[in-house]
């Protein structure tokens, strides 16, 4: 999740750039910032208890997300990602005990109530 979140904090910041000024260059900016916060609150949820390279992690999965092929298709493509993220954290979120990981339970929902 964390990969995604930064993947799609670059992409999604690139956007901003070059999208005219107007509502839909706000909404771009808006889910960059939100993706690095993502970003930032799944790094705090990896594991502390035992050796984990949270970098070597985050780096094999970078760019798995792809990019759509035209700036027309933009629009679509966040929306398809956002769903496939959708999916992933419900079905972590079924897998997390909110009474023996709560800040993990929390993490999740927050992510999720943001896409």
């Amino acid at each position: 999740m964390r990969a995604a979140s930064l993947d799609l904090f670059e992409q999604v910041g690139s956007w901003v750039t070059n999208t005219p000024a107007g509502a839909e260059q706000q909404r771009w900016a808006t889910a960059c910032h939100r993706h690095a916060w993502h970003a930032d609150l799944w790094a705090q949820r990896a594991p502390a208890i035992r050796s984990f390279d949270l970098a070597a992690a985050v780096a094999a999965e970078r760019g798995s997300l792809g990019a759509p092929s035209t700036p027309a298709d933009r629009a679509d493509w966040y929306r398809d990602v956002l769903s496939e993220l959708a999916t992933a954290l419900d079905a972590a979120a079924a897998h997390v005990d909110p009474d023996l990981d709560p800040s993990t339970a929390r993490t999740i929902a927050l992510v999720r109530a943001d896409l």
